[in-house]
């Protein structure tokens, strides 16, 4: 169901209700999160960080759910941020690798850096189109919702963690 999450083809509503299915994708997304964190830093700063990064997707997610007052909704909603997260990190695991062979110098590293681009506008028009059904919304709301959840997160989490490299 993921897959089609991320295929826009199914909503969160469409999910099961189900703390003990949104634990085990919060858990499947924190490793995948630690996983493609270990490419670009240290296990510590990477378990850290995907600590961090799951806590931002659980926190901000039930904030906006509350704030429309569709706190109700958070279960799902969670569970389809992260099962859909975690198939597209597993889509990026492997770009971010042969990012990373080549080197920042390299011409060669432009393929990879275009195709994670491209896997990071999926993922706004993804989260945007979770967002719209779970707030009740129309697209374009979920898309600017998306691109300021996506801001904000990886604010924090450069701030916290790339800010000495």
């Amino acid at each position: 169901m993921f897959f089609d999450v991320c295929r826009l083809r199914v909503a969160p509503q469409d999910l099961p209700t189900s703390r003990s299915l949104l634990v085990s994708t919060l858990a499947v997304y924190a490793l995948l999160s630690i996983v493609i964190s270990v490419v670009q830093m240290s296990l510590v700063k990477a378990l850290l960080a995907a600590f961090m990064d799951t806590a931002l997707l659980a926190g901000l997610s039930f904030f906006l759910l509350w704030a429309r007052m569709f706190a109700n909704r958070w279960v799902q909603t969670c569970t389809a941020l992260a099962g859909s997260g975690a198939v597209l990190e597993v889509v990026a695991l492997p770009l971010m690798i042969w990012q990373k062979q080549f080197g920042p110098e390299s011409s060669m590293v432009i393929l990879p850096t275009l195709l994670l681009l491209v896997v990071l506008f999926w993922n706004l028009v993804v989260i945007g189109h979770i967002l719209r059904h779970a707030l009740s919304t129309n697209l374009g709301m979920g898309a600017v919702l998306a691109t300021v959840y996506m801001y904000v997160s990886l604010s924090i989490i450069k701030i916290l963690f790339f800010s000495g490299i």
